[in-house]
């Protein structure tokens, strides 16, 4: 995209300012257009359980706010799944997971920090999440 210019004209010792309001709508739909592109909207990865635990939730959290489980199914150890993450937000979350416990409950995972927009596949071994 070329950059915008907003020009003016000088008549007689007075600023004239030509098209000043197209060029703040301009830079405010730029500036939106900047931000949709940061967004995690639509956003596709795997996620690979490298343990011996079965995987029973992924969660997402932004300002202290942690989201329903992404995750209708089970992900045995040795398993991998494709997510479809259509969450519209920013792409530096915090998620983690949860797995199922001996007697049926659910234990959950250390809070991970991520860029999901730069994630291809999330890996849990056990121990932590990691990313690439």
């Amino acid at each position: 995209m070329g950059r915008q210019r907003c020009w003016h004209l000088e008549s007689g010792g007075h600023i004239v300012h030509i098209k000043h309001t197209f060029c703040a709508i301009s830079a405010t739909l730029a500036l939106l257009a900047a931000a949709q592109s940061a967004s995690a909207a639509g956003m596709n990865f795997d996620i690979q359980n490298s343990s011996n635990y079965i995987i029973t939730g992924f969660y997402t959290g932004e300002n202290g706010e942690w989201s329903s489980n992404w995750m209708d199914f089970k992900l045995a150890g040795g398993e991998s799944a494709a997510m479809a993450f259509n969450y519209d937000g920013p792409c530096a979350i915090d998620f983690y997971v949860t797995w199922e416990a001996e007697d049926g409950s659910n234990i959950d995972g250390d809070v991970t920090s991520i860029d999901i927009c730069d994630a291809n596949t999330i890996y849990f071994d056990g121990a932590e999440a990691t990313y690439d």
